[in-house]
């Protein structure tokens, strides 16, 4: 059931827990080297990636840009549409289709982070 102050609810927090936990090992970093760069203590990273602590929105911003990911990856919020016009687009999908949810899974996860490594060292 969701917060009637619409804060989320217990699935929502617990979605985000495991997209953190997810990415940092996808990642394979370790909790104290994350904790050393966001400047969190280790022990919250734990506690964060267990559920057992609430992430606050500048330390969510951090580790979303040490993971290179967007913070709404990490909130489960979809934002972008698929340009139909490009063909690498359609074969991406193709590919897709003949894949498990996991593999599936693990291809969307690496796009985005490569999206985002991308855009981080782009010219300015």
């Amino acid at each position: 059931m969701s917060d009637p102050r619409g804060l989320g609810n217990k699935d929502d927090a617990g979605s985000l827990a495991r997209r953190l936990r997810e990415q940092r090992a996808y990642l394979n970093l370790t909790q104290q080297f994350v904790a050393e760069q966001a400047g969190i203590p280790r022990s919250a990273i734990s506690d964060i990636e267990r559920g057992a602590r609430r992430v606050d929105s500048l330390e969510l911003k951090r580790l979303a840009q040490l993971y290179r990911m967007p913070v709404d990856y990490f909130l489960g919020i979809d934002g972008e549409d698929l340009d139909s016009a490009d063909p690498t687009v359609h074969a991406l999908a193709r590919a897709a289709t003949e894949m498990g949810p996991e593999g599936k899974e693990e291809v969307l996860r690496f796009a985005t982070f490569l999206r985002n490594y991308e855009r981080r060292n782009a010219p300015k």
